[in-house]
Protein backbone atom coordinates (compact mmCIF):
# COMPACT_ATOMS: atom_id res chain seq x y z
CA UNK A 1 0.00 0.00 0.00
CA UNK A 2 0.97 3.25 -0.54
CA UNK A 3 -0.40 6.67 0.63
CA UNK A 4 0.28 10.11 -0.45
CA UNK A 5 -0.61 13.69 0.14
CA UNK A 6 -0.51 15.17 -3.61
CA UNK A 7 -0.71 19.47 -2.99
CA UNK A 8 -0.78 18.99 0.71
CA UNK A 9 -0.21 22.64 1.24
CA UNK A 10 -3.90 23.09 -0.38
CA UNK A 11 -5.28 20.42 2.08
CA UNK A 12 -6.85 22.13 4.92
CA UNK A 13 -8.96 19.55 5.91
CA UNK A 14 -5.59 17.57 7.19
CA UNK A 15 -3.92 16.33 9.17
CA UNK A 16 -6.04 17.21 12.56
CA UNK A 17 -5.08 18.85 15.14
CA UNK A 18 -3.96 16.17 17.88
CA UNK A 19 -6.01 15.34 20.45
CA UNK A 20 -9.05 15.61 18.21
CA UNK A 21 -12.54 13.42 18.06
CA UNK A 22 -12.21 11.16 15.10
CA UNK A 23 -14.48 12.69 12.16
CA UNK A 24 -16.48 10.93 9.35
CA UNK A 25 -14.72 11.36 5.96
CA UNK A 26 -15.71 10.01 2.41
CA UNK A 27 -13.63 7.59 0.89
CA UNK A 28 -13.44 7.70 -2.97
CA UNK A 29 -12.78 4.89 -5.72
CA UNK A 30 -11.13 6.32 -8.17
CA UNK A 31 -11.58 4.85 -11.64
CA UNK A 32 -15.24 4.39 -12.55
CA UNK A 33 -16.31 6.87 -9.62
CA UNK A 34 -13.99 10.58 -9.92
CA UNK A 35 -12.25 9.31 -13.19
CA UNK A 36 -13.49 6.58 -16.44
CA UNK A 37 -12.41 4.01 -16.09
CA UNK A 38 -10.66 2.86 -19.49
CA UNK A 39 -8.86 -0.02 -17.95
CA UNK A 40 -5.72 0.22 -16.01
CA UNK A 41 -5.46 3.99 -16.26
CA UNK A 42 -1.95 4.35 -15.63
CA UNK A 43 -1.17 7.83 -18.07
CA UNK A 44 -2.50 11.45 -17.62
CA UNK A 45 -3.30 11.18 -21.46
CA UNK A 46 -6.20 7.91 -20.21
CA UNK A 47 -7.51 10.25 -17.50
CA UNK A 48 -11.47 11.13 -18.03
CA UNK A 49 -13.17 12.71 -15.44
CA UNK A 50 -16.92 11.80 -15.33
CA UNK A 51 -19.30 14.85 -15.42
CA UNK A 52 -19.68 16.19 -12.25
CA UNK A 53 -17.08 14.13 -10.18
CA UNK A 54 -15.13 17.22 -9.85
CA UNK A 55 -17.73 19.50 -8.26
CA UNK A 56 -18.73 17.04 -6.34
CA UNK A 57 -15.62 16.60 -4.47
CA UNK A 58 -15.46 20.95 -4.20
CA UNK A 59 -18.76 20.53 -2.15
CA UNK A 60 -16.88 17.90 0.42
CA UNK A 61 -14.24 20.16 0.48
CA UNK A 62 -16.91 23.21 1.54
CA UNK A 63 -18.43 20.91 3.79
CA UNK A 64 -14.75 20.29 5.96
CA UNK A 65 -15.49 16.54 4.77
CA UNK A 66 -11.86 14.64 4.31
CA UNK A 67 -11.87 13.08 1.34
CA UNK A 68 -9.53 10.51 0.57
CA UNK A 69 -8.90 8.17 -2.97
CA UNK A 70 -8.88 4.66 -1.98
CA UNK A 71 -7.88 2.72 -5.10
CA UNK A 72 -6.85 -0.87 -5.96
CA UNK A 73 -3.68 -0.79 -8.70
CA UNK A 74 -2.98 -3.87 -9.82
CA UNK A 75 -1.64 -2.70 -13.22
CA UNK A 76 1.92 -2.21 -11.32
CA UNK A 77 1.94 -5.97 -10.17
CA UNK A 78 0.99 -6.73 -13.66
CA UNK A 79 3.61 -4.96 -14.79
CA UNK A 80 1.66 -2.48 -16.94
CA UNK A 81 2.95 0.79 -15.57
CA UNK A 82 4.78 1.75 -12.18
CA UNK A 83 4.54 3.08 -9.02
CA UNK A 84 5.99 6.65 -10.63
CA UNK A 85 3.27 6.40 -13.35
CA UNK A 86 0.65 5.99 -10.37
CA UNK A 87 2.44 8.83 -8.91
CA UNK A 88 1.99 11.20 -11.80
CA UNK A 89 -1.48 10.08 -12.35
CA UNK A 90 -2.52 11.24 -8.96
CA UNK A 91 -0.75 14.36 -9.36
CA UNK A 92 -2.45 15.04 -12.34
CA UNK A 93 -6.00 14.45 -10.96
CA UNK A 94 -4.93 16.76 -8.32
CA UNK A 95 -4.13 19.62 -10.68
CA UNK A 96 -7.33 19.64 -12.52
CA UNK A 97 -9.22 18.95 -9.43
CA UNK A 98 -7.77 22.48 -8.20
CA UNK A 99 -9.55 24.01 -11.33
CA UNK A 100 -12.69 23.58 -10.10
CA UNK A 101 -11.76 24.86 -6.42
CA UNK A 102 -11.22 21.41 -5.51
CA UNK A 103 -9.17 18.66 -3.85
CA UNK A 104 -8.74 14.80 -2.48
CA UNK A 105 -6.37 15.27 0.86
CA UNK A 106 -5.13 11.64 0.35
CA UNK A 107 -4.41 9.03 -1.75
CA UNK A 108 -3.95 5.86 -0.67
CA UNK A 109 -3.43 2.67 -3.33
CA UNK A 110 -2.49 -0.96 -3.24
CA UNK A 111 -0.24 -2.24 -5.76
CA UNK A 112 -0.22 -5.36 -5.05
CA UNK A 113 -2.45 -8.56 -6.89
CA UNK A 114 -1.08 -12.35 -6.18
CA UNK A 115 -1.17 -13.44 -9.91
CA UNK A 116 1.31 -10.26 -10.87
CA UNK A 117 4.44 -10.59 -13.13
CA UNK A 118 6.29 -7.85 -11.20
CA UNK A 119 8.24 -9.86 -8.14
CA UNK A 120 7.85 -7.39 -5.59
CA UNK A 121 4.06 -6.76 -6.01
CA UNK A 122 2.76 -10.46 -7.11
CA UNK A 123 1.45 -11.23 -3.67
CA UNK A 124 -2.14 -11.09 -1.78
CA UNK A 125 -2.46 -7.95 0.66
CA UNK A 126 -4.68 -7.12 3.38
CA UNK A 127 -4.43 -3.29 1.40
CA UNK A 128 -6.55 -4.52 -1.40
CA UNK A 129 -10.33 -4.05 -1.86
CA UNK A 130 -12.30 -5.62 -0.32
CA UNK A 131 -9.96 -5.85 2.71
CA UNK A 132 -9.47 -3.02 5.25
CA UNK A 133 -6.42 -1.94 5.33
CA UNK A 134 -6.29 1.11 2.58
CA UNK A 135 -9.52 2.38 4.63
CA UNK A 136 -7.37 2.28 7.57
CA UNK A 137 -4.35 3.82 6.69
CA UNK A 138 -6.81 6.75 5.44
CA UNK A 139 -8.48 6.69 9.23
CA UNK A 140 -4.77 6.97 10.57
CA UNK A 141 -3.59 9.65 8.31
CA UNK A 142 -6.95 11.61 8.70
CA UNK A 143 -7.95 10.75 11.94
CA UNK A 144 -11.57 9.59 10.73
CA UNK A 145 -14.33 7.39 12.30
CA UNK A 146 -14.82 4.71 9.81
CA UNK A 147 -18.19 3.54 11.42
CA UNK A 148 -19.34 7.78 10.36
CA UNK A 149 -17.82 7.37 7.08
CA UNK A 150 -18.96 6.92 3.86
CA UNK A 151 -17.84 4.61 0.65
CA UNK A 152 -18.35 5.86 -2.73
CA UNK A 153 -17.62 3.07 -5.42
CA UNK A 154 -18.66 1.33 -8.74
CA UNK A 155 -18.28 -2.38 -8.08
CA UNK A 156 -18.85 -4.92 -5.13
CA UNK A 157 -15.18 -4.67 -3.80
CA UNK A 158 -16.07 -1.35 -2.49
CA UNK A 159 -19.44 -2.28 -1.15
CA UNK A 160 -17.21 -4.84 0.71
CA UNK A 161 -15.03 -2.32 1.90
CA UNK A 162 -17.49 -0.87 3.59
CA UNK A 163 -19.03 -3.66 5.38
CA UNK A 164 -15.50 -4.31 6.31
CA UNK A 165 -15.05 -1.09 8.21
CA UNK A 166 -18.77 -0.49 8.96
CA UNK A 167 -18.84 2.36 6.63
CA UNK A 168 -21.78 3.44 4.74
CA UNK A 169 -22.22 2.36 1.52
CA UNK A 170 -22.94 4.15 -1.76
CA UNK A 171 -22.79 2.14 -5.47
CA UNK A 172 -22.53 4.58 -8.27
CA UNK A 173 -22.95 3.51 -11.79
CA UNK A 174 -25.52 3.10 -14.59
CA UNK A 175 -26.48 -0.30 -13.96
CA UNK A 176 -27.20 0.12 -9.75
CA UNK A 177 -27.06 -2.14 -7.10
CA UNK A 178 -29.35 -4.42 -5.61
CA UNK A 179 -28.77 -5.17 -2.04
CA UNK A 180 -29.40 -3.67 1.29
CA UNK A 181 -28.19 -1.04 3.20
CA UNK A 182 -26.82 0.06 0.17
CA UNK A 183 -27.65 3.93 -1.56
CA UNK A 184 -27.15 3.23 -5.49
CA UNK A 185 -26.60 6.59 -7.71
CA UNK A 186 -26.00 6.89 -11.39
CA UNK A 187 -23.06 8.92 -10.38
CA UNK A 188 -20.58 10.83 -7.62
CA UNK A 189 -22.58 14.13 -8.68
CA UNK A 190 -26.18 12.44 -8.41
CA UNK A 191 -24.31 11.03 -4.90
CA UNK A 192 -22.98 13.90 -3.18
CA UNK A 193 -25.96 15.53 -2.42
CA UNK A 194 -27.05 12.55 -0.36
CA UNK A 195 -24.08 11.47 1.27
CA UNK A 196 -23.88 15.95 2.60
CA UNK A 197 -27.38 15.60 3.99
CA UNK A 198 -26.65 12.52 6.29
CA UNK A 199 -22.79 12.77 7.40
CA UNK A 200 -22.42 14.20 10.24
CA UNK A 201 -19.68 16.70 10.54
Amino acid sequence: MVSTRVGASRASAGPPARNSSPRAGILLDRDGTIIADHGYVGSVDRVEFIEGSPEAIASFNRANIPVAVVTNQAGVARGMYGIDDVARVHSYVQDQLAEYGARIDLFVYCPYHPEGVVEAFARASEDRKPAPGMAKAAAAALNLDLTASWVVGDRPEDIGLAAAVGASAVYVGPAGHERPGVWSFPNLAAAAPFILERIAV
